[in-house]
């Protein structure tokens, strides 16, 4: 294969990629409010830059099992049990985003059989950097509520902090 076939060839898997994803964001975003939900409380330890990193690291990886490796290895040195293996809807936390990293992967493959692409790791794993993004996202939005509710519990036990003034 000459190198403008090979341009030409890695051009248009990208942009099925692309469309691919598309196609695929609402879906992730859902899945991400679904996982860290306002009626469940998140690992206290557990921030934004927990899901940056795990972005970042699945659009390094070549396979998401390391990804996998990596929440098993936080989960080991969680020591104080307050982010990795921090209890949220009956099991570790760590354990539970494990399986959620499973279903976004059965969703990617099989939106890959739909565009008679199987086996690219590269669109699972763009997948799930999107996935970690937008979990990033929840989290700050939740850290957000919590402020605000916080706010609204002081205001009500003493009155007024603010002067009163609206």
């Amino acid at each position: 294969m000459k190198v403008n076939e090979l341009q030409a060839s890695d051009f248009e898997l990208e942009r099925a990629r692309k469309k691919d994803l598309d196609e695929l964001k609402e879906e992730l975003a859902r899945r991400a409010a679904g996982f860290l939900r306002e009626d469940r409380s998140k690992p206290k330890d557990i921030g934004d830059n927990q899901f940056k990193k795990l972005a970042v690291m699945a659009q390094m990886a070549a396979t998401p099992l390391e990804i996998r490796a990596f929440i098993e290895y936080q989960m080991g040195r969680d020591s104080s049990g307050r982010n990795w293996t921090a209890p949220i809807n009956g099991e570790p936390f760590g354990s539970a985003l494990i399986k959620e990293i499973e279903e976004i992967e059965k969703l990617a493959e099989d939106k890959l059989k739909e565009s008679n692409r199987t086996g690219d790791n590269r669109f699972v794993l763009l997948c799930l950097a999107h996935f970690f993004g937008y979990l990033s996202w929840r989290v700050k939005y939740l850290d957000y509520l919590l402020k605000e509710k916080k706010r609204g519990k002081n205001r009500h036990a003493g009155g007024d902090r603010d002067g009163g003034s609206r």
